[in-house]
Parts: C-alpha cells; sequence; structure tokens
C-alpha cells in the first residue's frame, strides 16, 4: 500500500528527459520513409554525427545491409523468435561497427514512431556462442554484398574495355578510309588531269578539222563551179552531173564539218556561257537564221513564252537546230505548219514544237537522236547531226528531250530548261 503510494505521489520524468540524457543509443525513426526524426547525444557520440546532421539523415545511410538483406534479417528473427535485428552501421569516419537494434512502435501524438535502441556488440563477440553465430551470418551477409559490388565492378570493366576496343576498331576503321579517300582523291586528280589533256587534244582536233578540212571542200566547190562554166563542159551530160555531183558533196562535207565542230565546241562553253536569254528575241532571230518565210510557212508562236536561266547564244542555237529540222523534212504537198508552246512547271519550263511534216516512226524516235543518224537518202539536206546537237544542248541544262506525235502526221520535239527565278537578271554569267 506504501508503495503504490509512494508511485501516485511521485513526479515521474518526461520522455524527452529520459531520451536525451540516457547513455544507450536511441533513435526515433519514421517507419515508412527510415527518416530519423530524433538521435539522442549518446547516438551523435556513437555515430560520430552532430545531433541536428544526424536528424536529417535517414537509416539507410547508416545500415550498410541493402533492403533484400534488411527484409532477411527481419525474417530471421522472426522466425528464430529474436526481438531485435542483427546489422552492420557505418560511422561518420567510415568505420563499421556490428549493432544489435531492439526496435518498438510508439505513438507521439498522432505520429507513429519508431523507438530503436542499438547496442554496439562489436567487442563482445566471442562472449556468446549464439551472438557469434549471428555476427558471422552478418559477416557473410557483408562479404555476399562486398562480392556483388565486385562482381558489378568487374562487368563494369569488361564494358569499358569491349567500348574501348570498339571505339579503337572505329578509329582504325576511319583511319583506313581516310586514307582510302586520299588515294581516291590523288586518283581523281590524276584522272582530271588526264581528261583535261584529252580535251585539250579533241580541241585541237576540232581546230584542225576546222581549217584542214574545210579548206579541201572550198576549193573543191570552187574548181567545179569554175568548171562549171566552161561551155564544152556544160554540153556534156556526164561531165555537167560529175560536176553537179561534186559540188553538192563538197558542201554536205563543208556543213558536215561545221556540226561536228559546233557540237564539239559545246564541251568547252560551259552551261551558263554567255548572257542570259530572252527566249523571244532568241526564237526571232533562230526564226531569221533558219531564213523561214512567213509566205511559205504558218508559224503559231504562243504569245509570251517563259524566261528561263540558259544562255543566250545556246538557247537560239537551239532553235535553229529544230526549226531547221523541221523545215528540211516539210512534206512537198502542203504547206509547213510550225506551233511552238512553252509550259511551266515548277523549276522547270517545257517547250513543245510541232510541225505537219513527214513525221518520225515511234521506233526510230530514240535512234534519230545519235550521232550522224539519218532516216532519208544522203540525196536529202542535211548531216545527221542537228537532233544530236539539240540532244547535247539540253542536258548541257540537265534536261531531256523526246519526240512525240506532232500536227497530222508530223513530229513534236518536247524539252525542258531551267525556268528562270524572279529575281534572277539579264546581266552577263
Amino acid at each position: 500500500m506504501l508503495g503504490n503510494h509512494l508511485l501516485a505521489d511521485q513526479s515521474f520524468p518526461e520522455f524527452t528527459e529520459v531520451f536525451q540524457q540516457q547513455n544507450v543509443i536511441m533513435l526515433l525513426i519514421e517507419p515508412e520513409t527510415g527518416q530519423i526524426v530524433q538521435a539522442n547525444p549518446a547516438a551523435a557520440v556513437f555515430y560520430g554525427y552532430p545531433q541536428e546532421q544526424l536528424q536529417q539523415m535517414t537509416i539507410q545511410q547508416i545500415n550498410t545491409f541493402n533492403a533484400e538483406q534488411v527484409a532477411e534479417e527481419r525474417h530471421l528473427a522472426e522466425t528464430q523468435g529474436r526481438n531485435y535485428f542483427i546489422f552492420r552501421h557505418a560511422l561518420a569516419s567510415g568505420e563499421q561497427r556490428r549493432v544489435q537494434v531492439h526496435s518498438q512502435p510508439y505513438w507521439f501524438g498522432d505520429q507513429r514512431l519508431l523507438l530503436s535502441i542499438i547496442q554496439d556488440i562489436t567487442p563482445n563477440r566471442h562472449e556468446e556462442q549464439e551472438l557469434w553465430q549471428y555476427q558471422v551470418l552478418l559477416e557473410e551477409k557483408v562479404d555476399a554484398q562486398v562480392e556483388e559490388i565486385a562482381q558489378r565492378k568487374r562487368w563494369q570493366t569488361y564494358s569499358l574495355l569491349l567500348a574501348i576496343a570498339a571505339q579503337s576498331l572505329v578509329i582504325m576503321l576511319l583511319i583506313i578510309n581516310i586514307q582510302g579517300r586520299k588515294r581516291l582523291e590523288a586518283e581523281k586528280a590524276s584522272l582530271l588531269a588526264s581528261l583535261q589533256d584529252k580535251n585539250n587534244e579533241l580541241t585541237r582536233l576540232s581546230e584542225v578539222m576546222a581549217h584542214h578540212f574545210q579548206e579541201p571542200a572550198r576549193r573543191l566547190m570552187s574548181f567545179a563551179q569554175r568548171l562549171q562554166t566552161q561551155t564544152d563542159l556544160v554540153n556534156n551530160d556526164k561531165a555537167r552531173l560529175s560536176l553537179e555531183f561534186i559540188d553538192t558533196q563538197a558542201k554536205r562535207l563543208s556543213d558536215l564539218v561545221k556540226d561536228v565542230q559546233r557540237y564539239l565546241s559545246l564541251d568547252h562553253l560551259g552551261v551558263d556561257f554567255g548572257k542570259l536569254a530572252d527566249t523571244q528575241s532568241c526564237l526571232q532571230a533562230a526564226i531569221q537564221s533558219v531564213e523561214l518565210n512567213p509566205d511559205e510557212v504558218n508559224l503559231e508562236i504562243q504569245q509570251p513564252l517563259p524566261q528561263v536561266d540558259f544562255s543566250a547564244k545556246k538557247l537560239q542555237l537551239l532553235f535553229s537546230v529544230l526549226l531547221s529540222n523541221a523545215w528540211r523534212y516539210q512534206l512537198p504537198d502542203q504547206v509547213l505548219r510550225i506551233q511552238i508552246r512553252a509550259e511551266q512547271s515548277g523549276e522547270r519550263v517545257y517547250f513543245r514544237i510541232a510541225d505537219n511534216g513527214r513525221g518520225i516512226a515511234p521506233e526510230y524516235r530514240d535512234q534519230v537522236f545519235g550521232l550522224f543518224s539519218r532516216l532519208v537518202p544522203n540525196s536529202t539536206p542535211g548531216t545527221g547531226m542537228g537532233l544530236a546537237l539539240a540532244q547535247k544542248l539540253v542536258k548541257q541544262a540537265g534536261g531531256e528531250i523526246w519526240i512525240e506525235d506532232g500536227l497530222d502526221t508530223g513530229t513534236c520535239l518536247v524539252f525542258d530548261l531551267p525556268a528562270r527565278a524572279a529575281t534572277t537578271s539579264h546581266n552577263n554569267r
């Protein structure tokens, strides 16, 4: 009765006072997050952290066990009927201590916290056999964790070595590729030099042809015309026909040399040689150069024709070749009609030059673009170079030329050239 009376009258210390003054290591831990809510001075001394810093940490930063090992230790404690756990905690100095942890949940107001009392058992491992067994198990867990970390590091090292080897291989391949490119560049330079020499030879050949081939042709025509004035030869039918044949073939040879020289010279003019073309002016100049008589030819020209990004000299030559081709192969029993149309599509202008002449059968429409290709007897004027020259001009502008059905039974030449940009000027390039 007296003891109960003393208990009832005696004033007991508050929990906070007991918590702070105990030399036993104690922590208040939030069970869900592991946040250390409160640490007593004994805990600060043991772990080597100031109280304020310790209370900013989580238990996971102290406990060296991972989540799987903690769960395994909790399971062992439950199956073995233990009310404590054995962990390995890390101090601020980096040293690790084996500890025995007693945890019990309590309500502090409306907050449920774990009160963990921690005992350092490192110096006592040989005092109790049962505790020794737990400590051995603890060491095995820690050793397993260390081995796992070491294994992970080994894999990282192997991966790094493989990456370095792969990178070295890529560098070697790049070096080989660079050396190969340098060799190709040297071969390319040599090839270009060789091609330049060939082009120079070709240029020289065209110049020689212009002089040495044209001169005999001119002399043949001159002497043939002089002989045709001789009375005794004019009255001789065989002699007169022979002289006319010589004169005709000499003219054809002269025209052929001119066309070949003109074809070869295109390689040395460049795609944008000279002043940019005014389409309408180039067409009118071509009509005059071919000498198309308005009384003999019905010309239908679209007004206005679109402007193109092409040199005036080449465009006039292209129109001249195609108009001359239409004039040369007209039907003798009807008036020649030539229809010229053009339409811009995107960055290209498509021209159509159609006539009502003899026409070209579909199976020969690719063949006629070859050099010296003719589908008529040699007695018909022409060298077979016209359409080949036209195709070369169009291809230099990145275009194509082809043949479709024309007016009635005639032919339609279709080709495309680059369209003139709105900001492009007419200045020389």
